[in-house]
């Protein structure tokens, strides 16, 4: 009896512990910032805030498969178009290795997607000019910003760190 017992709880642990949508959701939340602030956040059609502002995410297949999920800004006097939440693999699902229900339910589910945690996009104005036009210093800016939240993210320097470092840059003429 015992036997049948603690061969029946290690069944139970292995089935229960092999899920990505059990450790990691259907959602995620991600940061999400702009160049210039300020701008309403559109996802599948809801309006989620303005930037810069964290936000639930669905988790998608078609993300996953189809290199992102689609993301909209408005904002007066600047173009509206999509952009692109990266979406890759979600490691946390290779846990169901023996178990192919789960692989099942992780897929119906999108728990197999997962995005960056942050993102900063820059708007496009709707006119070129000298005082609102995309510069390469824009886009220096804006890879300066994405290079130092990947350091914050690998543990290379601290919130405080970031913070200091992202003032300095936008500060940037």
């Amino acid at each position: 009896m015992r036997k049948m017992y603690a061969i029946s709880l290690f069944v139970a642990l292995i089935a229960c512990s092999s899920c990505a949508t059990i450790f990691t959701g259907t959602k995620q939340k991600v940061s999400i910032d702009s160049n210039p602030q300020g701008a309403k956040i559109v996802i599948d059609g809801q309006n989620l805030g303005v930037t810069p502002a964290k936000v639930k995410v669905d988790r998608e297949l078609d993300a996953l498969l189809y290199g992102g999920k689609e993301i909209q800004f408005e904002l007066d006097g600047y173009k509206k178009f999509g952009y692109e939440l990266d979406a890759r693999f979600n490691t946390v699902s290779i846990i169901n290795f023996f178990n192919p229900l789960f692989w099942g339910i992780d897929i119906a589910s999108g728990a197999v997607t997962q995005y960056d945690n942050y993102y900063n996009f820059q708007l496009i104005p709707l006119e070129f000019n000298n005082t609102r036009s995309i510069t390469e210093s824009n886009m220096e800016k804006y890879e300066k910003l994405i290079q130092l939240k990947k350091l914050l993210e690998d543990g290379v320097i601290t919130q405080k760190e970031f913070e200091k470092e992202k003032a300095k840059v936008l500060a940037e003429e």
